[in-house]
């Protein structure tokens, strides 16, 4: 298994994160991407993976919600950490958010193509974070003109008929599914039942949307399994088979080598 979004290199961890490692891969999970949201965390996302070169891997982008008085110079600033501190694999967590801030909606999708592009240009896989914003993701997508990487929507949120219009238009998006799926009353996972298994990523986005029952704790790469539960009776299978599928998917898009 894959934890393909995680946080583990935040404050919250720091006294335990060798044990959070140890406890994922203890469990099954062999690898675990951690994307970065702004300039003030390059170093510790570089730091932790080149610590854990064998399992913890990084990515470099600037979040929706973590926009500065001028952005594009965060996102100058981001790529040109990423290529003085490669290997890297990919950019993220990038995206848009209209759930806090709607005010910046103009320069939040500047800064999302931007990165978009470079993430084409250089044939690297995206993280996507899209809250509340799959129509607006779906609105400008066209504006890169067909030079669309791959990528991940992360914490998938939206609709079952935006899943498979995006997966109709853009094939080459796979879609994130972590501990919401899990919640009473959520209908997250059953947009699993309308996209093809091969487009089904893992993930925990640690610390935060802890699934259930640990739902209150402080989330970690650990709780995979329970993701994986979950679409699996969902989908209808079994546990060993999503586990398989979902972690040949993230090898696929992330070029990961166990």
């Amino acid at each position: 298994m894959i934890d393909t979004h995680t946080h583990i290199y935040e404050d919250c961890f720091a006294t335990d994160i060798d044990k959070v490692i140890a406890d994922a891969h203890a469990v099954g999970v062999s690898h675990m991407i951690l994307p970065s949201t702004s300039t003030i965390d390059l170093e510790a996302v570089h730091r932790l993976c080149l610590q854990h070169s064998d399992s913890l891997h990084p990515l470099y982008g600037l979040h929706p919600t973590e926009l500065s008085s001028d952005p594009m110079l965060q996102v100058e600033q981001i790529i040109d950490f990423a290529e003085h501190h490669a290997p890297f694999m990919g950019i993220g967590e990038v995206g848009l958010d209209l759930y806090h801030d709607k005010s910046r909606q103009k320069e939040q999708v500047e800064v999302f193509l931007r990165q978009m592009r470079y993430a084409y240009d250089h044939s690297l896989p995206v993280s996507i974070h899209c809250r509340q914003a799959i129509s607006l993701l779906i609105d400008i997508l066209p504006q890169l003109n067909g030079h669309v990487p791959e990528g991940s929507l992360h914490c998938y949120d939206g609709s079952p008929e935006q899943a498979i219009y995006i997966h109709r238009h853009y094939p080459q998006f796979y879609f994130g599914f972590g501990g919401s799926s899990t919640y009473k009353n959520s209908h997250v996972s059953e947009v699993a039942t309308h996209i093809p298994l091969t487009t089904i990523l893992t993930e925990t986005d640690a610390p935060y949307l802890t699934p259930v029952p640990h739902r209150g704790k402080r989330n970690q790469p650990a709780y995979i399994p329970l993701v994986v539960e979950k679409l699996a009776a969902t989908l209808h299978l079994s546990f060993d088979e999503v586990a398989h599928a979902t972690h040949n998917n993230a090898q696929r898009l992330f070029k990961i080598n166990d």
